[in-house]
């Protein structure tokens, strides 16, 4: 069931960030954030992100649909569909994109690590709680054997590899992206500068004709 509509979606933006409240300006720096911002809901009691709206300035932006699909392709890509889903909802002539993420009965690791919700705060877990969790998930399941409790731990530690190895491509594809806007900007400089030199250049001569 959806827990943001077209009912209480006034009241959800009013009330503000909190535990299980989260707000997002734009899709742009998703990559890196999302996956932590979806675990720390997913190892504490759920909660609901949304995007399209400023909460600084009261003002919805609203998403596009290739920003929708940036959202959910950032979900696939960090294996985050068990835990949470997307949907839109309409809110002043605008599309707000939610990410709805359930209370998982294990830990999610994701973004790098595994992350709790402390207020409007997402934290990382230390490694002795995250091992605490993995312990009493195998406790909770009736899980007691030394190996498989291991196995959980192994599991975990892939995950956590994979998670880091994901983030440092993203980080990696982020500065590449950074470095060509740069250059793009120096190359538009330089472009202006020739410009307007040579326009001076020819103003210099016709004023030089004229008088």
């Amino acid at each position: 069931m959806n827990i943001v509509s077209t009912d209480n979606i006034s009241l959800i933006l009013q009330a503000g960030e909190s535990n299980t409240v989260e707000f997002k300006t734009r899709v742009s720096g998703l990559p890196n954030s999302l996956p932590k911002i979806i675990s720390a809901f997913a190892n504490a009691e759920g909660g609901v992100i949304i995007l399209g709206y400023d909460e600084c300035r009261r003002f919805v932006n609203g998403i596009t649909n290739n920003e929708l699909e940036v959202l959910r392709k950032v979900i696939r890509a960090n294996s985050l569909e068990d835990v949470c889903y997307t949907y839109t909802v309409p809110y002043k002539e605008k599309i707000l994109a939610v990410v709805q993420v359930e209370k998982s009965k294990s830990i999610i690791v994701a973004g790098g690590g595994a992350y709790i919700r402390n207020g409007i705060n997402t934290i990382p877990l230390a490694s002795k709680d995250v091992i605490a969790r993995i312990l009493s998930d195998s406790e909770t399941s009736g899980t007691t054997s030394s190996e498989l409790v291991l196995e959980r731990l192994e599991k975990k530690v892939e995950q956590l590899y994979d998670q880091l190895r994901y983030s440092q491509e993203v980080y990696e594809d982020e500065l590449q992206r950074q470095k060509e806007e740069h250059r793009k900007e120096v190359l538009s400089t330089k472009k202006s500068n020739w410009f307007f030199c040579l326009l001076g250049v020819i103003l210099g001569g016709i004023v030089g004709k004229i008088f």
